[in-house]
C-alpha cells in the first residue's frame, strides 16, 4: 500500500469523537437509485474472482462483462511541492446493476450473496467513505433512505471510535490513489490496466 501519512482525512465536527452504526440489512445501500456508483479495484476484483471460483481469463472476461462497468471517476492530486493541485478525471470500473430500484446483481431478498467477499467500498460504509464522514450534509441525505444512518445521526447503533473512522478511510484513500497512480503510468488507459476488459463496454 501507498504510504497515505501526508494525507489528512477531515472528520465532521459531529463524528470527531466517533460513529455510531449498526447495518439493519434493508437493502438500501445496495440499490442505485442513480445516486451513485460502486466502485471496484484490482484486489476486490481478485477477491470476487477467487471467491466465485472463476479460474479463466474467458471466466473472468464472461463475469465483467455480466457484472461489471466502466464508469466516470476523478482524483485530486497535488505534486509535492506544487503550489496548486489538479483534478483528474478517468475511467474505473463498478458494479452494473438491473431492475427499475437499479439493485446490485448479488442482491436477493436483502441480503448479499457476496458478503464475505464484496468489495471494499460495500465493507467500509459508512465509516471508511469520505464523503459522508466529513459531511454531515451528504450523511443526512444518504440517511433519508437508511434506517441504520438515521439510528446513526441519533447515536444509536454499534460504536466506532475516532481512530477506525481513520483507519478505514485512509483505506479508502489508498486504494483511490494506488489505482490513480497505475492509471497514470498507463496513460489514463482503463484498457492497459485491466486486459481482460473489453473496448465495447465503453458506451
Amino acid at each position: 500500500m501507498t504510504d497515505s501519512s501526508s494525507h489528512k482525512i477531515q472528520l465532521a465536527k459531529k463524528f470527531e469523537n466517533g460513529v455510531y452504526f449498526t447495518c439493519e440489512m434493508c437493502g438500501s445501500c445496495c440499490r442505485g437509485f442513480k445516486e451513485g456508483e460502486v466502485y471496484l479495484y484490482e484486489d476486490d476484483i481478485k477477491r470476487l474472482a477467487d471467491h466465485l471460483k472463476i479460474k479463466t481469463t474467458s471466466e473472468l472476461k464472461q463475469f465483467v462483462r455480466e457484472y461489471l462497468k466502466i464508469v466516470n471517476d476523478s482524483f485530486f492530486w497535488k505534486e509535492p511541492g506544487a503550489e496548486r493541485g489538479k483534478t483528474y478525471r478517468f475511467k474505473s470500473l463498478g458494479f452494473r446493476f438491473t431492475g427499475e430500484d437499479e439493485h446490485c446483481h448479488f442482491l436477493k431478498d436483502n441480503k448479499c450473496t457476496i458478503h464475505e467477499a464484496r468489495p471494499f467500498q460495500c465493507r467500509a460504509f459508512p465509516i471508511g467513505w469520505n464523503m459522508l464522514i466529513n459531511n454531515v450534509k451528504n450523511f443526512t441525505n444518504y440517511s433519508k433512505k437508511c434506517l441504520a444512518l438515521q439510528n446513526s445521526l441519533e447515536n444509536k447503533g454499534k460504536f466506532y471510535s475516532r481512530e477506525e473512522i481513520i483507519l478505514w478511510a485512509n483505506e479508502e484513500y489508498k486504494m483511490e490513489k494506488e489505482y490513480f497512480f497505475k492509471m497514470r503510468r498507463n496513460d489514463f488507459n482503463i484498457f492497459k490496466v485491466y486486459p481482460f476488459l473489453s473496448k465495447d463496454m465503453v458506451s
